[in-house]
C-alpha cells in the first residue's frame, strides 16, 4: 500500500512538475507578447495567428495612434500614416471581426497609450450580431487582467506544440519597424478584375427583411462598442470611415434581401457619431471611380491596397468627409441604384 501511495505521489509530483516547466518556458519565450515585447526572436504574426497575437501588438507595440477595423483595413500603411497625420499608427485590424472584436482592443489601447488618433473601418456587417459576437473565436483571457486564466495560454497545446517551436526557429531573428506595415497585409496574394465575381450573387432574394431590420442591433453596438470610447477620450480624433465595397457587393445584400436594412444602417451611424466634436466621418462608399472600376477588387467586398493608400491620402486632406446627413443620403441613393443595376443586369456592367 505503501508502495502505491508513493508511486501515486511521484506521478502527480512528475505531472505538476511537468506542467510548471511547460508554463514556465511559455511565460519566459512569450510567444505572443502577451507579458513582453519581444526581442530575441521573430515572433509568429500572421493572418492564421491574429487574435493571439492582437493580445500582445495593443499591450506592447510604441504607437499613440491605430488603425481599426476588419480586413479591409488590413492593407493600410501605419509608415504612410505617420508622414500624413504624425504620431505613430499600428494596426489593431481584426479579420470578420465585430464592434465586439474592435472594442476588446480599443479598451486595452486606451488602458495602455495614449491614444492620439484612431482611424476607424465603419463596416456596415460588423454592427449587426449579438453584443457578445466575435468575427472567429477569441482568447479572452488574453485580453483581461486575471493572470490566472492565462494558464489557458500557458498550456495551450497549439502554443506547445507549434508556436513555441516556432520561436526557438526564429531564435535571433530580430523584428524591425517594418512589421508595423507588413503584419495581416495580404496585398499581392490574389487575382483582382473580372475573378472578384465569384461570389457575387444575383438571385430573387427569398426573403425581403424591413428596412429597420438591424437597427436595434446596431445602436446597441455603437452604444456599447464604440460610443463610450468616443466620450470617454475627448483628446483622441476618430476618423470614422466607411469602406468602398464594390457595386457588386451591395447587389449582394440585394439579392439576400438585405439591402434596405444595410442602407439604413448608414444614416443610422451618422446620426449617432456626427454629433462629437472629436469624430469626423468620411464615406468612400460610392466614390465612383473606385467602387465601380473591377480592377480594384478581388472580391465583391475587398479591394486592393492602393485604394487604401488613396483612402488614407484623402483623409489626411479632408476629401470625403460628411459634412450633413443629406449629404450621406445622396451617396445612399447612389449605392442602391448601383446596386439594383447590377442585380437587374445579372453581371457586372460597368468599365
Amino acid at each position: 500500500m505503501m508502495k502505491k501511495k508513493t508511486w501515486a505521489l511521484l506521478c502527480l509530483a512528475g505531472i505538476i512538475g511537468a506542467m510548471a516547466l511547460l508554463s514556465g518556458m511559455v511565460i519566459a519565450i512569450d510567444p505572443f507578447q502577451v507579458y513582453r515585447l519581444a526581442t530575441a526572436y521573430a515572433p509568429p504574426i500572421d493572418n492564421t495567428t491574429q487574435v493571439y497575437a492582437n493580445a500582445g501588438i495593443v499591450r506592447h507595440y510604441d504607437y499613440d495612434s491605430a488603425i481599426v477595423g476588419t480586413s479591409v483595413t488590413e492593407n493600410f500603411s501605419p509608415a504612410q500614416l505617420d508622414s500624413l497625420f504624425g504620431g505613430r499608427f499600428i494596426k489593431l485590424c481584426t479579420s470578420a471581426g465585430t464592434a465586439y472584436n474592435h472594442a476588446l482592443l480599443l479598451d486595452l489601447a486606451f488602458d495602455t497609450h495614449d491614444m492620439q488618433r484612431v482611424l476607424y473601418g465603419l463596416d456596415v456587417y460588423s454592427f449587426v450580431g449579438p453584443l457578445d459576437k466575435t468575427g472567429s473565436e477569441v482568447p479572452l483571457y488574453l485580453y483581461d487582467k486575471n493572470i490566472f486564466n492565462d494558464v489557458q495560454y500557458w498550456l495551450n497545446r497549439s502554443v506547445l506544440g507549434s508556436f513555441l517551436p516556432r520561436c526557438l526557429r526564429a531564435w535571433g531573428q530580430r523584428q524591425d519597424d517594418s512589421i508595423r506595415d507588413t503584419m495581416y497585409n495580404w496585398a499581392g496574394k490574389d487575382e483582382y478584375g473580372r475573378a472578384m465575381l465569384y461570389n457575387a450573387v444575383f438571385d430573387e432574394p427569398a426573403q425581403r427583411f424591413a428596412a429597420d431590420h438591424h437597427a436595434a442591433a446596431c445602436t446597441a453596438n455603437l452604444n456599447t462598442h464604440l460610443i463610450p470610447f468616443i466620450k470617454e477620450h475627448p483628446e483622441t480624433q476618430f476618423d470614422i470611415f466607411f469602406p468602398p465595397y464594390s457595386a457588386a457587393e451591395w447587389s449582394n445584400m440585394e439579392s439576400k434581401g438585405t439591402l434596405e436594412s444595410m442602407l439604413t444602417l448608414r444614416g443610422l451611424c451618422y446620426d449617432a457619431l456626427s454629433g462629437y466634436e472629436n469624430v469626423t466621418i468620411y464615406d468612400y462608399s460610392a466614390r465612383e471611380e473606385w467602387v465601380k472600376t473591377i480592377a480594384n477588387y478581388k472580391d465583391t467586398l475587398h479591394y486592393g491596397e492602393w485604394i487604401n493608400a488613396e483612402i488614407a491620402q484623402a483623409i489626411a486632406s479632408g476629401d470625403g468627409a460628411v459634412t450633413s446627413r443629406a449629404q450621406l443620403d445622396a451617396a445612399t441613393d447612389l449605392l442602391r441604384t448601383w446596386a439594383l443595376e447590377t442585380h437587374a443586369a445579372g453581371d457586372w456592367i460597368y468599365d
